[in-house]
């Protein structure tokens, strides 16, 4: 009897291929064509308003026209596109097929997942539907997005993935012990979450100008409803010198009036920074998730809500980010940094991003991190990182103070007194960058105005760099540059500024 040659994995492959009929592919929610026509058509209202006021000159039924036909343009796209687009979930990965023209047929194993989130906008929530992102960590960005399924249906996904990693046989397909498990999970008390006192709070510390930035991009798009030279500083400031009003005011109403518009502008920073916070922390809610790979599930979002799991084993390091005034009332916010991605752009996972200690110490808990001890001594890095650039920028303001006090006007020798704030500026930075050491994990602190402390087990670091400048050999210094997995490379984790012979040493603790 002769034994039959063994299969090779190409083989295999092809054998699942096959096993896959068209048939078993199934298309997204039909709803999902209104939803990124109407997205499509948003993003072109402007563009209908440019060419309202200027090519068609205010002829509403030429616009009428073509804004009809752009509207059938982007329903038919999108719906052709819809329906070139299918899925199969099968019992070890997800396929999905892709294309008009070009077609793209794409495996993701399960094994091969690292993180499943689920992402409602406002009008997805009305109707039920959810946006499924699949990351491998194969490219920046998520590798899969199934946009957009039942919320039951996507649900069902996630459990599904998160039992395959964990060798937990997954539950029934029409979505049950996904419900199940969202309940289970609601019912239980939360590690940590945000009111409406909370979440405001947390806005009077995020001060942005984001109001602003939106209402000048709005007014570059429309400028040619404005006057000439509106963006201009100079043109302003010419037609405030020529008004009587204002030059038949007293020194001290003028003062006044200016310090008005300093409030105004503080006043709008706050504002922006409270809704900005709002929309993007309303509803905040952090639970302890044991089904499949132990992790966080993290939802917020007002207007997009946004349901990530990020599993405890990928957390790399925490990070407590505070200032004075809010470290004067015991506010802090807690971010990971984790292998796993974050949809909102952020570098760093928000935790709980604003809470007293006593609720931050439970949720490193979790993560066997430690927090920083009474007891646990820092040490300062030299003074020369606050001395020799103050000495430096000073010479430098001086410099460019002289040469338009001499060149254009007198009242420019008054830039010399920006050395003081730069100077302590320079003297707080130091006295806050501290680093200490212990059998497992390193504290790093830095920044004075944005306080930040990042805890990292010493087992989770993967490079140790000394590096030293032109100035910092003469002095025998040197900064070291701790590389962590999932780390930003714009914005590595570093001690600045310590003796050569310190940083060998604390290189040789750490790895």
């Amino acid at each position: 009897m002769i034994d039959a040659p063994p299969t090779s994995p190409i083989q295999d492959a092809s054998a699942d291929d096959s096993a896959v009929n068209e048939a078993s592919f199934e298309r997204l929610h039909p709803l999902s064509i209104i939803l990124k026509s109407a997205a499509a058509i948003s993003q072109n209202l402007i563009a209908m308003g440019v060419l309202y006021f200027s090519v068609f000159d205010r002829n509403i039924i030429y616009t009428g026209l073509a804004a009809t036909a752009l509207l059938a343009v982007i329903v038919g796209v999108t719906a052709l596109v819809w329906s070139r687009f299918t899925y199969h979930i099968g019992p070890k990965d997800i396929r999905i097929k892709s294309g008009l023209i070009s077609r793209n047929n794409r495996s993701i194993p399960f094994d091969r997942i690292q993180d499943v989130s689920l992402e409602q906008k406002l009008v997805s929530r009305i109707l039920g539907l959810a946006t499924v992102k699949l990351e491998t960590g194969a490219s920046a960005g998520e590798d899969g997005k199934l946009d957009a399924l039942a919320l039951v249906d996507a649900e069902a996904l996630r459990d599904r993935v998160r039992d395959y990693k964990s060798g937990v046989i997954s539950g029934t397909a029409d979505g049950t012990d996904a419900a199940t498990s969202t309940i289970e999970t609601e019912e239980r008390p939360p590690l940590f979450a945000m009111d409406n006192r909370r979440i405001l709070i947390a806005g009077l510390f995020n001060f942005s100008f984001v109001l602003l930035a939106i209402l000048a991009a709005i007014a570059q798009n429309l400028d040619f409803l404005l006057p000439d030279d509106f963006f201009n500083p100079w043109y302003w400031a010419k037609q405030l010198s020529e008004q009587d009003v204002v030059n038949g005011l007293s020194s001290s109403a003028q003062m006044a009036g200016a310090a008005a518009a300093l409030v105004s502008l503080i006043a709008v920073g706050l504002g922006s920074g409270i809704i900005r916070t709002f929309i993007r922390e309303y509803g905040f809610r952090l639970d302890r998730v044991d089904r499949g790979q132990p992790g966080f599930r993290r939802q917020r979002g007002l207007f997009t809500l946004t349901d990530m799991v990020m599993p405890i084993h990928r957390v790399q390091a925490a990070i407590l980010k505070t200032g004075p005034v809010r470290q004067r009332f015991g506010w802090y916010h807690l971010k990971f940094q984790s292998l796993a991605g974050d949809g909102s752009g952020e570098s760093d996972h928000s935790a709980a991003p604003c809470a007293q200690m006593v609720e931050v110490e439970p949720i490193l808990a979790e993560t066997n991190i430690a927090n920083v001890t009474a007891d646990l001594e820092f040490s300062r890095v030299n003074p020369a990182l606050w001395w020799r650039d103050a000495v430096l920028l000073t010479l430098l303001l001086s410099a460019v103070s002289i040469g338009l006090g001499q060149v254009v006007h007198s009242g420019f020798y008054g830039l010399i007194l920006l050395a003081v704030p730069i100077v302590a500026v320079q003297f707080l930075g130091w006295r806050h960058h501290q680093y200490a050491l212990t059998q497992t994990q390193l504290f790093v602190r830095a920044g004075w105005w944005r306080r930040k402390l990042t805890i990292l087990p010493v087992r989770k670091i993967q490079t140790v760099d000394i590096s030293q400048s032109p100035l910092d050999h003469p002095l025998d210094l040197a900064s070291v540059t701790v590389g962590i997995a999932g780390g930003s490379p714009m914005a590595p984790l570093k001690i600045n500024d310590i003796p050569i012979a310190t940083a060998v040493a604390l290189r040789g603790k750490l790895i």
